[in-house]
């Protein structure tokens, strides 16, 4: 039996959409409903890698501005911290989004975090895209709510009930698919659908919500697509949100393709769904940070402005640390 659950204390952007569609307490994919599977993975790990004497002999050496603090960052500003990690100042409000400040269970980080935990004080909310441990990083979060006792959490449905059985005091809006949040002072926040899935531990796959974000104030909309593959929720956006000032999209663990395709999209399609979305400039993340995939590290931003530069395409490639002004795009 399917059910539709949305936050029903949230506004829905798409009058028709019900919620999302639930079976036997899951949450699903519209297209590509691909769960990684003992096949799939052996097959990947069994295969030859083309790419494994350039990512043995070729080292990813990135430059880094150390962020010393937060006072440093004026006005509207976006701070990448390595693969879907931002710190964002927006409309006046600090936002932090999937932070990862170290490594994560049995993987280690590739390219230091430009930033110490200690830095993220005053931070208003915390974005969490899904529940997969290089996004939602259990000791990264801690420092957070230790030193943010008023931040609240936004994120997809079910992710908040799993934080706040570790951080009971956690404030929490948890939204479904094109559901938006409007803050106080005007800070608009909009969870939007993603190809990708959800998985902790043993059997709790796709019992929490994975998703984009859309942020909106000061005249500015940055969209965040989190985790996901190729698919068209990108070319719905332009009837829901017509103009996006800075799109920031994942480009890296994208090969072997016949794998990652379902779940990750490539520097190729990225700027492809930024150009659906009709997006002023793209930003390429969710690469360079930790080694997931066969390519290389040096590999994905490579391809990437490589392609944009063919496509004529305005892109924006953040060094870690570095702080980007940001303002309306005509």
């Amino acid at each position: 039996m399917v059910e539709f659950i949305r936050n029903e204390a949230l506004p829905t952007l798409l009058p028709h959409w019900r919620g999302n569609p639930v079976v036997h307490g899951r949450f699903f994919n519209r297209e590509h409903r691909w769960q990684p599977g003992v096949g799939p993975i052996s097959k990947w790990r069994f295969s030859r890698n083309p790419w494994h004497l350039a990512k043995k002999l070729i080292r990813w050496c990135p430059k880094v501005h150390p962020l010393e603090s937060l006072d440093a960052v004026h006005g509207n500003a976006l701070v990448w911290l390595g693969h879907n990690s931002f710190f964002l100042q927006l409309g006046g409000k600090r936002i932090v989004i999937d932070p990862v400040f170290g490594n994560f269970p049995f993987v280690k980080r590739q390219s230091p975090c430009p930033a110490t935990p200690d830095v993220f004080t005053g931070i208003d909310y915390l974005l969490i895209s899904h529940d997969h441990f290089d996004h939602l990083d259990k000791p990264s979060v801690t420092r957070l709510v230790e030193q943010n006792p008023s931040m609240r959490l936004f994120c997809g449905l079910g992710t908040g009930k799993l934080l706040q059985s570790w951080f009971p005091g956690l404030m929490v809006i948890d939204a479904g698919w094109y559901q938006q949040y409007t803050d106080i002072d005007g800070l608009k926040l909009t969870f939007l659908p993603a190809q990708h899935w959800s998985k902790r531990s043993v059997n709790d796959g796709g019992t929490r919500l994975w998703g984009a974000f859309l942020l909106q104030a000061d005249g500015i909309t940055l969209y965040n697509s989190g985790d996901t593959a190729y698919a068209s929720h990108f070319r719905e956006l332009p009837d829901i949100v017509p103009h996006i000032d800075y799109c920031m999209i994942g480009i890296g663990a994208y090969q072997p393709r016949f794998f990652m395709k379902p779940n990750h999209i490539s520097p190729y399609d990225a700027l492809t769904a930024s150009a659906e979305m009709h997006a002023r400039v793209t930003i390429p993340m969710h690469y360079g940070t930790f080694n997931l995939s066969e390519e290389p590290m040096f590999n994905p931003p490579h391809v990437f402005e490589r392609e944009a530069e063919r496509r004529g395409m305005n892109v924006l490639v953040p060094e870690l640390g570095e702080i980007v002004p940001l303002s309306p795009q005509d």
